[in-house]
């Protein structure tokens, strides 16, 4: 049974966005399950990361998608990462010596 037949049998709502976008929403109008815009496949919202502007709050992309891009992106760009990454960590490192956490003026 597919994850479409599957949700209809439970009686949840089909709706379909302008572009063919299905989604699937509960008595309450919350998502529950829709479709991801690269891969276009229906999956559940546990499937989506949280976007607070998001379309019922999930980001329009499903995790794995969003997993094997940042993937492409680390690979493509490696050495710049690291370089953004250790600048960060020097930059929060100095931070925090630099803070007199217990007030001792010696």
């Amino acid at each position: 049974m597919s994850l479409r037949e599957e949700l209809l049998a439970q009686e949840y709502d089909e709706r379909t966005k302008p572009r063919g976008f299905v989604y699937f929403t509960d008595a309450d109008g919350q998502v529950v399950a829709k479709t991801c815009r690269k891969c276009r496949e229906l999956k559940h919202a546990k499937n989506y990361h949280y976007k607070s502007d998001g379309f019922g709050q999930l980001g329009p992309y499903c995790r794995a998608c969003v997993s094997v891009r940042d993937r492409d992106y680390y690979v493509k760009n490696r050495e710049r990462v690291k370089q953004v990454k250790n600048a960060y960590y020097h930059r929060k490192r100095s931070e925090q010596l630099s803070f007199n956490l217990f007030g001792d003026n010696e």
